[in-house]
């Protein structure tokens, strides 16, 4: 006498979501790559972005539809369910961290390595009409504390100088739009203004850089203005420490490193 063998039947809902949480991420992984690249503009990659996590909540409720269907039904498929649950939360994690860092301490969206007397732009900027408040002094973290950003004083002329900022700013990926330099006698002051891009999705930033002679040498002073709010759509202190950094090691002699 045969034995019948009855087979479970296969979730739907377990397969679809372990192929759109792979899905997701690979959009993702050739969105990013395609910015790099500069094929994406910002407004585009912003768009992929957001599709991809789309994508990846669809694929948690579909494991979670998984879940219930094995449940009740006992239905096959709980490991694909459970792969399309890691792969959507995984996606989601770090951009739900950052709106939450954000949300419990809002980041300062106007910087500066001088907040008496801040850098002013060369042309006016929509944003500062957003309300981002006065500048916030730029800081870095030092052995696990905050410190503040200083102004770089470099014992350079300032046609030197202001070759040393502009090279730097090449370096960091800053794109320098405006150039704002007085010829000799009166060259005690020059600014230049550039556009910074963000981490991962290259959010353009305004930062106004200014070079100003004093007794001590020429001081180089940096202003860093978010044009929106959201993680990921903006610079940071870290790209400020950055430039500042490359400034030094170029005076220095040192080759520095192109990028961040």
């Amino acid at each position: 006498m045969r034995r019948l063998l009855i087979e479970e039947p296969l979730s739907r809902a377990a397969v679809l979501s372990r192929r759109l949480g792979l899905f997701a991420w690979l959009s993702l992984a050739l969105s990013l790559l395609l910015v790099w690249l500069k094929r994406l503009q910002p407004f585009e990659a912003l768009a992929a972005v957001l599709a991809c996590a789309t994508l990846g909540v669809v694929a948690i409720l579909l494991a979670s539809i998984a879940f219930t269907a094995g449940w009740r039904h006992g239905a096959r498929g709980m490991r694909s369910a459970v792969i399309g649950l890691f792969l959507g939360l995984l996606l989601l994690a770090y951009p739900v961290g950052l709106y939450l860092r954000d949300l419990a301490s809002p980041p300062a969206l106007d910087l500066t390595t001088d907040p008496d007397n801040p850098p002013q732009p060369l042309q006016p900027l929509k944003q500062l009409a957003k309300g981002w408040g006065p500048p916030v002094e730029a800081s870095t973290m030092d052995a696990g504390a905050p410190r503040a950003l200083s102004a770089v004083l470099l014992d350079e002329q300032m046609n030197d100088a202001l070759r040393f900022a502009l090279r730097a700013a090449g370096m960091s990926g800053w794109h320098v739009t405006i150039v704002d330099y007085a010829r000799p006698p009166f060259n005690k002051e020059a600014r230049f203004a550039a556009v910074v891009p963000s981490f991962l999705l290259r959010w353009p930033s305004d930062a106004i850089v200014r070079l100003l002679a004093t007794e001590d040498g020429i001081r180089v002073d940096v202003r860093l203005i978010a044009r929106q709010p959201w993680p990921l759509l903006h610079a940071d202190d870290g790209d400020i420490a950055a430039y500042l950094d490359r400034v030094g090691a170029l005076v220095q002699g040192k080759p520095g490193h192109a990028g961040r």
